[in-house]
């Protein structure tokens, strides 16, 4: 059985991402995870406490359930890794209905200008992206895989992170994946 902890986590973890930061209440979080609020202030200081390690927690997920498997995976060429990725967040949309979009985008959109402490490590998340999105172009293209249109691994890495988060802000708000699908075929292009 979760502990009272976890369950505040993983409500959050499911408020912030269907209403946002802003749009979750205490009493929200309190409600779905069924835990009272001294308990709440007992393991977090503060809902801004909370959303960093929701943050954190997020990021180990995404690690374990997408990066791992796709841009981690060796056993796939460069090419083949980073698009998984990118397919991997397709399934998402479509398993989704199109309707949650990127946690960390959703997040970064909403907070970005209202709370550097939650800002800082969705910076951080999307920069660690760019960085191993980055290595592996950097593989792709020493193994003769990719050309990347004349453009360097550095040059393409944060594009490539900003097709993905463009794609997925467009499949939510058009409740459509055609935008992560159409990013697939562009991806391909640009790497060659």
């Amino acid at each position: 059985m979760a502990s009272n902890k976890d369950r505040i986590l993983e409500a959050a973890m499911d408020l912030f991402h269907d209403h946002g930061y802003q749009g979750t209440g205490l009493e929200d979080i309190l409600s779905s995870s069924g835990v009272c609020k001294s308990n709440f202030y007992y393991h977090f200081k503060s809902k801004e406490e909370l959303g960093l390690k929701v943050i954190e927690r997020k990021v180990n997920e995404m690690r374990q359930s997408v990066l791992e498997p796709s841009l981690g995976n060796t056993k796939l060429s460069p090419k083949q890794r980073v698009l998984e990725l990118f397919e991997r967040m397709l399934s998402f949309c479509d398993e989704n209905e199109c309707r949650k979009g990127c946690f960390f985008g959703n997040l970064a959109l909403e907070l970005s200008d209202s709370s550097e402490e939650l800002r800082k490590p969705l910076s951080r998340f999307f920069s660690e992206m760019e960085i191993e999105i980055e290595a592996c172009l950097k593989e792709g293209r020493k193994q003769g895989e990719l050309s990347l249109q004349g453009l360097s691994p550095v040059e393409l890495a944060a594009p490539i992170v900003s097709l993905w988060q463009g794609g997925m802000l467009l499949t939510k708000t058009h409740k459509d994946s055609r935008a992560m699908r159409d990013g697939i075929k562009v991806l391909t292009v640009c790497m060659g």
